[in-house]
C-alpha cells in the first residue's frame, strides 16, 4: 500500500470515527432524555437535560474550603474544636462569634462528608471524639495512614476503627471529583 493510499484510508476512518462517537453521543442523550436517567454511568455524576455536567447552584461556603485547606496544611487529622480554634485565630473572630463559626464548620463538615465525600470522620470505640481526615488518608481496608494512627496513640492516647469503604458517598458534581 503506498503512502497516499495509506493516508487517505487514515483520514476515511478517522472521519468516520468522529461521525459515529457524535451520533452515539446524540443517541445517548436521546436515551437519557426518553429513559428519565441523569446520572452519568460512568461518573455517576448528575447530568442535565440536555446530557451536561451540572453544576452546584448557590453560594459556595467558605468553610468547606478552610477545613480542606487545614486538614491538607496539618497534615494530621483534627478534631472539630481544633477547627474552630483555628478560624478564630487565624480570621480575629470575637468570642462572641464562636457559635456562628462553631455551626458553620459542622455544617460544611457534614456536606463534605456526606454529600461531595471528600473527607471522612475517625472515632474510636467507646469514646464520642472524633477527628476529621481526608478522604484520600484512608486506605481500602477502612484504616487511616499509619503514620495518621502513629500520631493519635502518641498525642490523644486514641485507636481509631477502621471505617466501612462502602459507605463513602460518590460525588455528584463533576467539580467535586478530585
Amino acid at each position: 500500500m503506498s503512502k497516499t493510499d495509506r493516508e487517505e484510508v487514515l483520514a476515511f476512518y478517522q472521519s468516520s470515527r468522529l461521525r459515529v462517537s457524535a451520533e452515539l453521543k446524540h443517541i445517548d442523550s436521546m436515551l437519557r432524555k426518553l429513559g428519565g436517567e441523569n446520572t452519568d454511568e460512568n461518573t455517576g455524576v448528575v447530568l442535565t437535560q440536555k446530557g451536561t455536567k451540572a453544576k452546584k447552584r448557590g453560594p459556595k461556603s467558605v468553610w468547606g474550603k478552610f477545613i480542606l485547606e487545614k486538614l491538607k496544611e496539618q497534615n494530621h487529622p483534627l478534631r472539630y474544636n481544633d477547627l474552630i480554634k483555628l478560624a478564630m485565630t487565624e480570621q480575629n473572630r470575637s468570642a462572641n462569634e464562636q457559635t456562628k463559626i462553631r455551626a458553620s464548620i459542622l455544617n460544611s463538615a457534614f456536606r463534605l462528608r456526606s454529600v461531595q465525600g471528600k473527607i471522612a470522620t475517625i472515632g474510636e470505640n467507646g469514646k464520642k471524639d472524633k477527628f476529621l481526615v481526608l478522604r484520600g488518608w484512608i486506605n481500602q481496608d477502612g484504616q487511616a495512614r499509619e503514620k495518621d494512627i502513629h500520631w493519635l496513640k502518641e498525642k490523644h492516647a486514641f485507636h481509631p476503627k477502621p471505617l466501612n469503604t462502602d459507605e463513602f458517598p460518590a460525588p455528584r458534581y463533576a467539580e467535586d471529583l478530585d
